[in-house]
């Protein structure tokens, strides 16, 4: 049973076809905060709708930390333990110091370094489909560019990858029957990937090889190294925010280019259009729904006055489509200045939380959608897509397309 009443925004069903945009847009013209009952500790939640508003809430974690994490979901407290000690759930100054670790595998002159080896997996995958012309999307590409990227970085044994994207998606998509028991079962997994990267650490200081992950293994902040431990719960961090993103992103942005075809003509006739392709889904299709926060003390905020403890969910998804910032939200168009999204969206946050590998997102779905627009010709629905359960995360667990071969690729 869903703890939020279906009176409030966040109730599952209201996101059964993905983000209610249309109603989000409704309150943000009504309100700056709203609050709305559910069903965990708190009696509820403070919905947070303008920019300005989100801004301020994910700049200043010493009035609103992310102690608690992202989800309005309550962690148990034997979990939440664990969880403190790791990057997405610590506020600056000890936030900082595990980052500048993540930071390694995102510097310029690494993401460009790394570019042609993921132009040739881009290939790769799709040349696995061999002579068919129809596949499921999701799954057959959209996941296996970020998962092969990240898991070599991090070191990941190609034997593994099935066990940590199975416990990614019960993590992040524990709302989903098909991906999780019950969101205990969610919170549990996320406690097993860390264990997982607990474990590859040791596996690393046995057997040293090329990776991101003896990188930062080897790494000392502070005087001293990460433990294990450590290691595992910065690995959790930087795979669930390394794979999700992309591989939403790239269904969305599939999905509304064989829903425009005149956008998908356009950008096979100009592949200088990929930028802003990419820019343009982000934005309009941003897959991450709300960021939460709690208040560290009574205090006022955008007119209301708020109790320590209070959560506050920063609605990303109320941003992207504020006619303030962007002319006809609800219009899809790749032509957009791919620099004004950048710089008005908040698909990746704000903050000293915004998204550490944004960039390395970037270039995941650049590389595959150019790699796309070479070689199919006439994408199609094969049957509608297939959500999955989630107020959190905005994507498909399937999607069936066809499509015709229009060339070889790029090489």
């Amino acid at each position: 049973m869903d703890p939020i009443p279906a009176t409030s925004l966040l109730h599952l069903e209201h996101f059964a076809a993905g983000t209610p945009r249309a109603e989000i847009a409704q309150l943000r013209r009504a309100h700056r905060l709203l609050w709305q009952s559910d069903g965990y500790a708190r009696g509820g939640h403070w919905l947070v709708f303008q920019r300005d508003d989100i801004d301020f809430v994910l700049k200043h974690p010493d009035r609103f930390t992310n102690a608690h994490g992202p989800l309005v979901e309550d962690t148990p407290d034997a979990i939440l333990a664990e969880l403190k000690q790791s990057m997405t759930f610590q506020d600056p100054p000890a936030h900082r110091t595990l980052r500048s670790l993540g930071d390694l595998a995102f510097k310029p002159e690494s993401l460009a370094a790394r570019r042609p080896l993921m132009q040739t997996m881009a290939r790769e995958i799709l040349d696995a489909l061999g002579d068919r012309r129809e596949c499921e999307f999701v799954g057959e590409v959209a996941m296996q560019l970020p998962m092969r990227i990240l898991f070599r970085l991090l070191g990941v044994r190609e034997e593994d990858h099935a066990r940590v994207v199975d416990l990614t998606n019960t993590l992040t998509l524990a709302n989903d029957p098909d991906f999780a028991e019950n969101r205990l079962a969610g919170f549990q997994a996320g406690i097993d990937l860390i264990a997982f990267g607990e474990t590859l650490a040791a596996d690393l200081r046995r057997e040293p090889r090329d990776s991101l992950s003896t990188a930062m293994l080897e790494a000392e902040r502070g005087g001293r190294r990460l433990s294990d431990r450590e290691f595992g719960r910065l690995f959790q961090n930087l795979v669930v925010g390394g794979v999700e993103t992309t591989r939403n992103t790239l269904g969305w942005l599939l999905y509304e280019l064989i829903r425009h075809p005149e956008q998908y003509a356009r950008l096979q006739a100009d592949p200088g259009l990929v930028e802003g392709a990419v820019e343009e889904v982000l934005r309009y299709r941003n897959t991450v729904v709300y960021l939460r926060r709690t208040a560290t003390r009574d205090q006022e905020f955008a007119g209301e006055k708020l109790r320590a403890g209070d959560k506050l969910v920063c609605l990303l998804a109320s941003v992207n489509r504020d006619e303030r910032y962007f002319d006809e939200p609800d219009r899809f168009d790749i032509g957009r200045d791919p620099g004004h999204n950048r710089r008005n969206a908040r698909t990746f946050g704000h903050g000293p939380h915004f998204c550490i590998g944004h960039q390395q997102a970037r270039m995941n779905l650049e590389v595959m959608t150019a790699e796309i627009a070479s070689r199919w010709s006439n994408p199609r629905l094969l049957a509608e897509p297939v959500h999955f359960r989630s107020n959190f995360m905005d994507g498909f667990k399937s999607m069936r397309v066809g499509f015709d071969p229009v060339g070889r690729g790029i090489r």
